[in-house]
């Protein structure tokens, strides 16, 4: 056992000389003086030693411990002067720029649709992604069989609740809780069961307008939809309207832009209110009347920025993000 310590000691001393850090000090301090380190794991066996034996070996066991730890504080020491050489600094030598992020495609249109609108008097209203059956589409004459309430084109959590196939949700929860006059913008993320291709996604964000006062006409529909889409894609841009159908418009007409190649592309869906949608939030329909308008923000994005693939503005690629869209 005294061969042992006395091994022990010059191993730990010779360790401790050459550690070259207090993290490394620290671990030989813990693995020979610890309360189940080496040394009181040799000094367990004084136990069956005679009585003198036990007292040479005891005090040669604190003679042991006392030169370990004092070597370690010594290195402690030594370690703690050591100085840390400076690095080169070159106050010539040009700095690195820090990365900057951009704007996304979307968040790009949705803030100037916003700037456009707020611009005539449009406050901005928002609403719950996770929707009553009845705001969704019952209150919007969206009725037990149209094709947009099959579970083939709908996310349904139960039959009173789903994820909200338009931002329409906003018009009507704007005005079942406001009177008129109201003019609106509710831009936000809706939901449908659409297949992934270059074009369509089960997500995306789309951005709707209401107006509900006692003079607002058509005429004025149509003027407001086509100095939005020249304020969008220049003044030059051909816009042109056509006919269509949806249930809570009537009129209901589609807005179509035509792009740098001469193509016709549509944009967005609006019409006058239909005066049950008016009734149906209570609103009377005799004494006021309304338009509303849906577009579709990455829509929009993809024919400003000449983007051809829907899924580029959700894929994540650093590369297409930090591009400086304009």
């Amino acid at each position: 056992m005294r061969n042992k310590l006395l091994n022990l000691k010059n191993q730990a001393l010779a360790l401790i000389h050459q550690t070259p850090d207090k993290k490394e000090l620290e671990r030989l301090r813990i693995q020979y003086l610890g309360r189940k380190g080496t040394v009181n794991t040799i000094l367990k066996g004084i136990l069956k030693l005679e009585d003198q034996e036990k007292a040479n070996i005891g005090r040669l066991g604190n003679d042991v411990k006392t030169a370990i730890t004092q070597a370690i504080s010594s290195k402690h020491q030594q370690l703690s002067k050591t100085t840390i050489k400076k690095e080169f600094f070159d106050p010539t030598q040009p700095p690195q720029l820090p990365q900057l992020g951009n704007l996304h495609p979307i968040t790009k249109i949705i803030n100037q649709v916003e700037d456009i609108f707020s611009r005539f008097g449009f406050t901005i209203a928002s609403g719950p992604e996770i929707e009553w059956d009845e705001i969704n589409f019952q209150k919007l004459l969206l009725g037990p069989d149209h094709p947009s309430r099959d579970t083939q084109e709908t996310y349904y959590f139960d039959d009173k609740q789903l994820l909200r196939v338009h931002t329409s949700s906003v018009q009507i929860r704007y005005m079942q809780q406001h009177k008129p006059p109201i003019r609106i913008i509710s831009p936000g993320r809706v939901y449908r069961r659409d297949t992934i291709d270059a074009t369509h996604l089960p997500s995306f964000y789309q951005i709707e307008g209401l107006i509900v006062d006692d003079k607002t006409t058509l005429t004025d529909l149509l003027g407001m939809l086509e100095h939005t889409a020249k304020q969008l894609f220049g003044q030059q841009r051909k816009v042109r309207f056509y006919g269509h159908h949806f249930p809570y418009t009537e009129p209901s007409l589609e807005v179509e832009v035509q792009d740098k190649t001469n193509k016709w592309l549509e944009i967005l869906g609006c019409g006058m209110v239909h005066p049950q949608v008016l009734e149906n939030c209570h609103i009377n329909s005799k004494k006021y009347q309304g338009w509303a308008f849906g577009m579709g923000a990455d829509r929009l994005a993809m024919l400003k920025y000449n983007i051809t693939d829907i899924r580029d503005l959700y894929g994540g690629n650093l590369r297409f993000l930090n591009y400086e869209h304009t």
